[in-house]
């Protein structure tokens, strides 16, 4: 019986979606996902739905709730996203990784995306300023992960 070649990197990964990123103080809520809502990955953006204590993934713009903090817990049929009904918790402040969409630099605005991912561009039609928050980390390219900062007083 051959023994199947077992690799490791040496680099860990800083993170994943959703993950928690510092041990700094943080607020979280929770929230059970609105049932028309689609899908929320964890990391994503979401906004407050329409029956108090639900959120849902944004479709347009609205009252930014805060962000999917990643579940272990999930079952794994569901992959790595909350499905209507499920119960969630919400990164209201501090710091949480998410993929940034474009390169961002450190203290750079936020704007949620209306399907909830993130970047520091503005696209007054469309994106949405995060009030008091701010990349924390820089990235150099399309879709990596970065650390966001909620609630920062300036």
């Amino acid at each position: 019986m051959a023994f199947p070649t077992v690799s490791y990197s040496r680099d860990t990964p800083a993170g994943y979606p959703g993950m928690i990123a510092t041990t700094e103080p943080g607020w979280n809520i929770s929230a059970v996902v609105e049932a028309g809502s689609g899908d929320i990955p964890f990391g994503r953006g979401v906004i407050f739905g329409t029956i108090e204590h639900t959120v849902k993934l944004p479709t347009a713009l609205g009252k930014f709730a805060g962000v999917a903090i990643a579940d272990r817990t999930v079952p794994a049929a569901n992959g790595e996203v909350f499905k209507p009904y499920d119960q969630l918790s919400v990164r209201k402040n501090g710091s949480i990784w998410v993929t940034a969409l474009v390169a961002v630099a450190q203290g750079d605005p936020v704007y949620m995306t209306p399907t909830g991912t993130f970047t520091n561009v503005s696209n007054s039609s469309a994106n949405q300023l995060i009030e008091n928050a701010e990349w924390a980390s820089v990235t150099s390219g399309n879709n990596q992960l970065a650390r966001l900062r909620l609630g920062v007083t300036k």
